[in-house]
């Protein structure tokens, strides 16, 4: 293919046209959820960005790591803020 044969706008990156975003494209299908219990971090759990809190918490509740840290000990107080932490105080 000669350079005659490319139309003039092409041939410079400077005059191309910009690329169209497909939003579809960026929609993120999951997100890492952070389990910690006293403030150290017992489990990484994967949401749908849409999650709510009762289903985040009954799923942190039920981590394997979460369920090793908590061994005896009685939960006081849970904090969700989804779909990113969940945080566990225990004593």
């Amino acid at each position: 293919m000669s350079e005659q044969d490319v139309p003039q706008s092409a041939r410079s990156v400077a005059k191309a046209a910009w690329p169209t975003a497909d939003p579809a494209l960026v929609v993120q299908e999951s997100v890492t959820c952070v389990v910690q219990v006293n403030g150290k971090v017992r489990d990484r759990l994967e949401v749908p960005p849409s999650i709510g809190e009762d289903e985040l918490r009954e799923q942190a509740m039920a981590a394997p790591g979460v369920v090793r840290a908590l061994a005896g000990l009685g939960v006081q107080r849970v904090i969700v803020r989804p779909p990113k932490l969940v945080n566990i105080v225990a004593r």
